[in-house]
């Protein structure tokens, strides 16, 4: 077991490179080995000649995110189907740990979400969630198929996902405000 190994404080969000279509596959794997794992996940309808059904799909396809310390990220390289880690050079690129954060939220909670085209998400035109299952999380309100959807994204991938909110949930972004009404 690596969990043990290191510092559960110096411990990083990476994302990791899968071959295609194996991301459950090394999730599993990776627990196993007792390394933290994140593989986002969203439902979708499938129809094929005799039947309907839902399927969990990856939000990032070819991709899954692993919590360790630089000094263990060999071990999760050497996890059947993993390809690389996101790095700059030879340099390992940890995510940002907020942008993580928000995306388990959203997952663990039951709202429509789905893969949108990647969008920077800045103070400018952003929102804060301030009631609701995902209080406390930030990004672009836009309006698609009628509802209101919050834009979230992974800078590290240049991927985004679109989260279902009840207008009720949305104010404006204000820092300060935010804080006041999460207290």
């Amino acid at each position: 077991m690596y969990r043990d190994l290191g510092s559960n404080e110096s411990n990083e969000w990476f994302a990791f490179r899968v071959r295609p279509r194996h991301e459950k596959q090394v999730s599993l794997a990776l627990r196993e080995k007792g390394f933290t794992e994140f593989l986002p996940l969203y439902k979708s309808k499938r129809q094929w000649a005799d039947r309907t059904k839902v399927v969990e799909m990856p939000l990032f396809p070819g991709y899954i995110f692993c919590s360790t310390n630089r000094s263990l990220i060999v071990p999760v390289l050497m996890t059947s189907g993993v390809i690389d880690v996101v790095r700059a050079g030879t340099n390992p690129l940890p995510a940002d740990k907020a942008e993580i954060e928000a995306l388990q939220q959203t997952v663990r909670v039951d709202v429509p979400v789905e893969a949108w085209p990647y969008t920077e998400v800045g103070e400018a035109g952003s929102f804060s969630i301030l009631r609701g299952p995902l209080a406390g999380l930030n990004g672009i309100l836009v309006e698609v198929r009628r509802s209101q959807r919050l834009i979230l994204s992974v800078n590290l991938l240049r991927r985004s996902v679109l989260v279902e909110v009840h207008p009720d949930w949305v104010s404006p972004y204000a820092p300060a405000v935010a804080e006041r009404m999460m207290a």
